[in-house]
C-alpha cells in the first residue's frame, strides 16, 4: 500500500494533513471498487475506465 498511496514521501506538513490525505486516498479506492463491484467487474482492476 506504502506504493500505492504513495506515503513513503510525505507532503503533508501536520499529521492531520497527513491523515487526511490518506483517509480521502482510502475512500476514493473503496468508492472505485464499489462502482467495480457494481458492474459486475474485479473489484481490484483500478484503471479502468467508468463508461
Amino acid at each position: 500500500l506504502c506504493d500505492q498511496f504513495m506515503t513513503r514521501i510525505n507532503y503533508a506538513k501536520t499529521f492531520e494533513g497527513f491523515k487526511s490525505r490518506i483517509l480521502s486516498k482510502m475512500t476514493a479506492l473503496t468508492v472505485i471498487q464499489f462502482i467495480n463491484h457494481s458492474e459486475n467487474r474485479n473489484i481490484n482492476n483500478l484503471k479502468v475506465n467508468i463508461t
